[in-house]
């Protein structure tokens, strides 16, 4: 685990930052910084789920070639009927082979052969604004990079110095922090005082008179499906994020539809790109890596995040990381 050493941020740099109260609970994420004469505003938004019909391009396809199969009957026993939907497609728009093919290709061309298009279901995310957050009330940012080698995972964090996702819930101040189940906190994000992430909760441990908790981090990252992908980007009003990564990185012909999230994060970088990937989109491998056996009294507030009362190099001087 590394943690980068910045004290200081770039407005682009926090976008997206998890915005944490003093409670441990997420009051939402940065979605815009304004900064005034007299005053700098955070505007937090939440992701909340979309349930959208859109065009189910898999069924679509298959009702092209079933059209296909009709129309080149002799050419199907000499070629992948999928690559014959392609020439059709080319050839319908006037198209070169160095040009990919989008679904808006696909959905143009049913349009023209007068094929009826299926749809589906697709629960998407939307961006709901939440509030805004003075930066007089920020008690501490950081971003931290979790992980080993290319599987590594950056996470931006803003403690707030008040309680203000707890007041918005109606959640009481914890004046002391109750005992929990491994059930209660496994996979719960784990920060120091610093704001810098530890890790994740993987099981409640025992120490001699008191209980802890074990944090590990996963050792591989996971594999970000690019046409979900796009699509989400596309709806929530980021066409152009959205035509990079499929000029850049999808390859359908050469069947890359996948790509490690760490090689996409490294891309955003490159680009100065900045966008959430809804976890669904991820599909995760790879095992967990032992960080530390943390003592209950070093627990300071448990919410939505576990918050410590000790600060990363106090946890290296006492030799629990």
């Amino acid at each position: 685990m590394s943690v980068k050493q910045e004290r200081a941020y770039r407005a682009d740099e926090l976008f997206d930052a998890l915005i944490i109260d003093s409670e441990g609970y997420i009051y939402g994420k940065v979605g815009k910084i304004n900064i005034n004469e007299d005053e700098i505003l955070l505007f937090a938004y939440e992701d909340k789920p979309d349930v959208k019909k859109v065009p189910d391009i898999a069924a679509l396809k298959e009702e092209l070639l079933k059209e296909a199969k009709t129309t080149f009957g002799s050419k199907l026993r000499r070629k992948v009927p999928s690559d014959i939907l392609a020439e059709s497609v080319r050839k319908e728009f006037g198209l070169g082979l160095d040009v990919q093919l989008s679904d808006d290709h696909y959905l143009k061309y049913a349009e023209r052969l007068g094929v009826s298009i299926p749809y589906t279901k697709a629960i998407m995310e939307r961006k709901e604004p939440k509030g805004t957050v003075s930066l007089n009330e920020v008690k501490t940012m950081r971003i931290t990079v979790i992980g080993k080698e290319k599987m590594t995972r950056t996470i931006k964090v803003i403690l707030l110095r008040k309680p203000k996702e707890a007041d918005f819930r109606k959640i009481p101040v914890q004046d002391k922090v109750a005992y929990r189940t491994t059930e209660a906190l496994k996979d719960k994000p784990l920060l120091d005082a610093d704001g810098n992430v530890l890790g994740y909760v993987d099981s409640v441990v025992l120490f001699k008179g008191m209980p802890g908790v074990r944090v590990y981090v996963s050792e591989t990252g996971g594999q970000v499906s690019l046409p979900l992908l796009i699509r989400y980007l596309e709806e929530n009003d980021q066409p152009e994020e959205a035509d990079m990564i499929r000029k850049n990185l999808l390859d359908m012909e050469r069947l890359r539809s996948m790509v490690e999230m760490a090689e996409l994060e490294e891309f955003m970088r490159r680009k100065k790109l900045s966008f959430m990937v809804p976890a669904k989109f991820i599909t995760t491998h790879g095992s967990r890596e032992f960080v530390a056996d943390i003592p209950w009294n070093m627990i300071h507030k448990i919410g939505d995040i576990i918050l410590l009362n000790v600060t990363l190099t106090d946890l290296r001087s006492k030799g629990y990381v």
